[in-house]
């Protein structure tokens, strides 16, 4: 019996220091943004760093939140639940991760720059799910896609779920000879990030649940990643 391939839900990542939280950039080799040279890309505001009364409301904003989850956690840990505030890793590339966020980093041609624009949350309609596939078969890595039948929100969905009859397409497809290593980006929410990087030196800033980061490393890395997340 043939196994089916392993597919777990990615999207480019979202920066989480107060400076570029929620937000990424799009890079050539001298940190010049490309969006608009990416064909067939729908427009979005230009990716800008947040100044100083920027970052202090996100500051801001993430003490109230704690504030009125506390409850929420306390009642949680003493019935024994796993929920708990997300942690986030060491600091690894401030220039990456505080001044800057690119999610794509790649000169004129690189493979990053072919990478579909579906996986750009801010892009696409909050039902659309984009998911990476694994195969050893044929020895290609794929990006599909599909709509979600879940009701709700970008922020919040319930009910329904399941895939829309004839929404599954595949995206983008490369060798995976093509893909030269993975791994973990700790500084990110429960270390869910992970960078893809390939042969011609180019790479993409992908995040998924920490489940499916660390198998996406395990598989397209060069080893599994210190497991520090059980599942």
């Amino acid at each position: 019996m043939v196994e089916e391939p392993e597919r777990y839900r990615v999207e480019f990542a979202s920066g989480t220091a107060a400076s570029v939280e929620k937000r990424r950039s799009f890079r050539d080799l001298e940190r010049n943004d490309i969006e608009r040279d990416l064909p067939g890309w729908p427009a979005r505001p230009p990716f800008r760093v947040r100044g100083f009364f920027g970052r202090l409301g996100r500051y801001a904003l993430t003490v109230v939140t704690r504030l009125l989850l506390l409850p929420l956690y306390i009642i949680a840990d003493a019935l024994g639940s796993p929920v708990s505030p997300e942690k986030r890793g060491k600091l690894e590339e401030p220039e990456n991760e505080v001044d800057d966020f690119p999610v794509m980093w790649a000169g004129e041609g690189e493979t990053a720059r072919t990478l579909p624009w579906q996986l750009d949350p801010s892009r696409r309609s909050w039902r659309t799910v984009t998911e990476m596939e694994l195969a050893e078969q044929d020895g290609l890595v794929r990006i599909w896609s599909y709509e979600d039948m879940a009701r709700g929100g970008r922020h919040v969905s319930w009910g329904g779920g399941g895939k829309a009859p004839g929404s599954e397409d595949v995206l983008w497809s490369v060798p995976r000879s093509e893909i030269t290593g993975a791994e973990i980006k700790r500084f990110s929410m429960a270390e869910s990030d992970f960078k893809v990087s390939f042969r011609d030196g180019s790479w993409v800033r992908l995040t998924s649940s920490p489940h499916g980061a660390r198998r996406i490393v395990a598989l397209l890395g060069q080893g599994v990643p210190e497991d520090r997340h059980p599942a």
